[in-house]
């Protein structure tokens, strides 16, 4: 698919994800309210600048499955880690503010990084600057600087495992522009 109609398909997405959200919030749908939603859409689209929902390129179902596999491990692992350190040592755990350079390039896996981050008992997002593709995450129990780099290695862990999952169309055109350069 070229980028025109990937670019086409995901605005039409939107435009669909507006639509509905039109009729949700009507609660029926009569020929006035979809008229009326398909003139809302429209003029939405004329006077803004909608973002393009990011799509995927490709779906792989078993690396899919591993990466669900191992963050349902993730969360049993730090929710145990959090649980120690808040019954026995409540008031000596230190927590710190980790940067972490993402390599992917698409929304839609940086959304599913930091959600997951989010998720996570013991990481949460604190910022993130999209333009250098940075973030910085709260982690604890983060008190040297061993423990830093562990919360930095499970983040990039967590990218590499959806990246590996969900291919974008964002991260293949750079792969395709590294490998270019690599020749």
């Amino acid at each position: 698919m070229s980028t025109r109609a990937r670019r086409f398909v995901s605005r039409l997405g939107m435009a669909g994800w507006l639509f509905a959200v039109w009729l949700l919030l009507w609660g029926r749908a009569d020929p006035l309210i979809v008229v009326g939603g398909a003139v809302v859409v429209i003029a939405a689209y004329l006077v803004s600048r909608l973002p393009a929902v990011p799509t995927i390129k490709r779906v792989r179902p078993l690396w899919l499955a591993l990466a669900l596999a191992e963050f349902a491990w993730d969360l049993l692992v730090s929710s145990l880690v959090i649980a120690r350190h808040a019954l026995y040592r409540p008031r000596s755990v230190r927590g710190a503010i980790v940067e972490v350079d993402a390599r992917t390039r698409s929304e839609l896996i940086l959304l599913a990084v930091t959600t997951s981050i989010s998720l996570r008992p013991g990481t949460l997002l604190v910022d993130l600057d999209w333009d250098r593709h940075l973030l910085r995450i709260h982690a604890m129990p983060a008190g040297s600087r061993t423990e830093a780099d562990a919360a930095r290695k499970g983040v990039l862990r967590t990218e590499h495992r959806l990246m590996r999952a969900l291919r974008t169309a964002e991260d293949a055109a750079e792969e395709d522009v590294s490998t270019r350069e690599d020749r």
